[in-house]
């Protein structure tokens, strides 16, 4: 029951995520749309995988999933990046945790 509440792992990766994104998609003003687009994608990718692994390793319910992303999206609010890019991301999470491929 406990373990259903605990949502430390979430938190902790929706935080590395985050940093994922910070490092892969700089907030630069200079980025044309087809380069930031470029590197938006590749974050993609490479937080595909990661989402695969964390699916596989936790059980997730939609409090775990809303710490998750909360963080996420903060995370990157508080980094100064741009209400959209923050939401497609967030929303791109939430689709790519809830989807069945593993």
């Amino acid at each position: 029951m406990f373990n259903w509440l605990s949502t430390k792992k979430s938190v902790e990766f929706g935080s590395d995520l985050a940093t994922l994104l910070l490092e892969l998609v700089p907030n630069d003003g200079t980025l044309n749309d087809s380069k930031r687009l470029s590197k938006s994608n590749y974050a993609k990718d490479k937080m595909q995988s990661r989402i695969r692994q964390f699916k596989r390793e936790e059980i997730l319910n939609f409090y775990k999933i809303a710490k998750l992303l909360n963080t996420f999206k903060w995370a990157l609010k508080d980094a100064g990046y741009d209400e959209a890019l923050t939401d497609d991301f967030t929303k791109w999470i939430l689709i790519s945790l809830h989807s069945k491929s593993s």
